[in-house]
């Protein structure tokens, strides 16, 4: 009797140990260190954080600010910390009429040596004869991350074809209206992006990424108090 009270107590608590390990870590997650360029600013790091629920995107610009997107609910959240808000982005049905002549092609070439073992190719993507990307893509890469991203580009452009409807005309650009509304996710269409230029030398580079590390729960739940806005409210002067 007393071993198996013994039994039942080391039961016990290992199940309190277990219980508080879940409390303090989530889901393993991948996690991908990038660089980033933005209108030939100096670099800056940048981590991305995809389990099966969530992206967490965290530019290091030394303010701490951070996007959440909520795979499940296709709700991307853009957490400000300065004035304690949350931007709110939900996912929108797109009915903004795509223009007649808005034409697409891919003109693709050979990139020497290989990323973790997958073959490199470049690719540019043009718009009406327009280059808007020029990427480096590694064909196989990540394939979960790619998913979660491309779901994360077509979240987003429910609310930029939004955007677009009320832009006077000639302010957008075709590569802003091709890369943002009507074909958001093309960057991903051939393997992971390791290296990514748009149009106005905003730059992407992959460094490195590690998968099915463990990460704290706290990563993914966003910040109580802070007032949440719709990108609708600010389009409106509410």
């Amino acid at each position: 009797m007393r071993v198996h009270q013994g039994l039942a107590r080391l039961a016990l608590v290992g199940l309190a140990l277990a219980l508080a390990s879940c409390g303090r870590s989530g889901p393993h997650a991948t996690i991908l260190n990038m660089r980033e360029r933005e209108l030939g600013g100096p670099p800056f790091p940048t981590r991305i954080i995809v389990n099966r629920r969530y992206v967490r995107i965290d530019p290091d610009t030394g303010t701490g600010n951070y996007i959440l997107f909520d795979r499940k609910r296709r709700i991307i959240y853009s957490v400000d910390h300065s004035d304690h808000t949350i931007l709110v982005i939900r996912s929108h049905i797109i009915t903004l009429t795509k223009p007649a002549r808005l034409r697409e092609t891919v003109k693709r070439g050979h990139v020497r040596g290989r990323f973790k073992g997958h073959k490199l190719w470049s690719y540019r993507l043009y718009t009406n004869d327009h280059q808007c990307y020029y990427i480096v893509a590694a064909k196989g890469l990540l394939p979960g991350v790619v998913s979660a991203l491309k779901a994360y580009a077509d979240t987003l452009a429910g609310e930029q074809a939004l955007t677009a409807a009320n832009t006077p005309a000639g302010l957008e650009t075709t590569c802003d209206l091709a890369d943002n509304v009507f074909d958001p996710d093309r960057e991903y269409a051939y393997g992971f992006p390791v290296r990514m230029l748009d149009y106005e030398a905003n730059e992407k580079v992959l460094i490195s990424y590690k998968k099915d590390v463990p990460v704290k729960r706290s990563l993914f739940t966003l910040p109580a108090h802070y007032v949440r806005y719709s990108p609708g409210e600010v389009r409106n002067g509410d």
